[in-house]
């Protein structure tokens, strides 16, 4: 079973601070928060994980935006606790706990959701069902599309221009192909109302129980609004690197890094550092 690879978000009291401000809407000159930001994603980095007692060159994450093309098992479940902690303009926010869970139900259906505790409540939250398009054994390349609808949470909520839809929906495609213990991975996507992303990454197991990872990825709006503020930031680039260590075959933890790159304070400039565990489960097979 392989779990898939992803772009950043995973157990304690929230901490956030905005400067002075407490609570209240930052300036434009500050750094906008993953919370209130509508280019947020499930997962910010790709760290690999080993499942099924073999190295998988998958993620922390079996959804996200920047994704492989993997699914886990029919009837398996897959969950995930992280704590992500980002820093940017002077700011930082804590997201704890970020909950993310999957469940197969075919060889080529998963459903999957992700849910981030945000200072003041539940932040964005994404529902996916990740479909297998193509898999080519021959070459080992696998193609997938993650139809997906996100529920904006209530930061972002808060800063979006009048008249537009707190719910959104997305529609990602991932690729990825498989080198002996190696894994390249791309994928890309548009979320309405205009959000794109591009991002490549590439994954390799490290002996039997570690996997590390590395991505870039690119996400911007096409918006025509005159609103480009918080909630519309027009361009982030962020570069990240992970790392997991499987305890047991079901069980792993992993952490990761990621650093914006190319892109301004108001456009989100920030550090993320993430950890957490992830637990897999698959049904037993009868026994002779």
């Amino acid at each position: 079973m392989a779990v898939s690879a992803c772009l950043a978000l995973a157990v304690a009291d929230p901490s956030f601070a905005q400067g002075k401000g407490g609570g209240k809407k930052p300036p434009k000159s500050a750094a906008p928060s993953p919370s209130t930001s509508a280019l947020s994603s499930p997962i910010n980095a790709a760290p690999a994980v080993q499942t099924g007692g073999e190295a998988s060159l998958g993620a922390a994450s079996p959804f996200a935006w920047l994704d492989d093309a993997s699914l886990i098992d029919s009837g398996s479940v897959w969950i995930g606790v992280s704590m992500l902690q980002w820093y940017g303009g002077g700011l930082t926010e804590t997201m704890v706990p970020v909950i993310d869970a999957a469940v197969g139900l075919t060889p080529r259906v998963q459903l999957g959701v992700s849910i981030p505790r945000v200072p003041g409540g539940v932040g964005t939250t994404f529902f996916s069902g990740k479909v297998g398009l193509l898999t080519d054994n021959a070459h080992n390349v696998q193609v997938a599309v993650t139809p997906t609808l996100e529920v904006a949470g209530g930061a972002v909520l808060n800063s979006l221009p009048a008249g537009q839809s707190r719910t959104q929906w997305g529609l990602p495609v991932s690729v990825h192909a498989d080198r002996e213990n190696l894994r390249v991975y791309g994928s890309s996507g548009y979320f309405s109302p205009g959000i794109w992303y591009a991002g490549a990454g590439i994954a390799r197991a490290v002996g039997d129980r570690v996997g590390v990872s590395g991505s870039f990825s690119r996400a911007w709006t096409t918006s025509s609004g005159s609103d480009l503020s918080v909630a519309s930031a027009p361009l982030r680039n962020e570069l990240s690197g992970g790392a997991s260590y499987g305890l047991r075959p079901n069980i792993a933890v992993f952490g990761s890094i990621g650093r914006t790159i190319g892109t301004s304070i108001e456009d989100g400039a920030g550090t993320t550092l993430s950890f957490g565990v992830s637990v897999s489960a698959a049904p037993k097979l009868p026994t002779n």
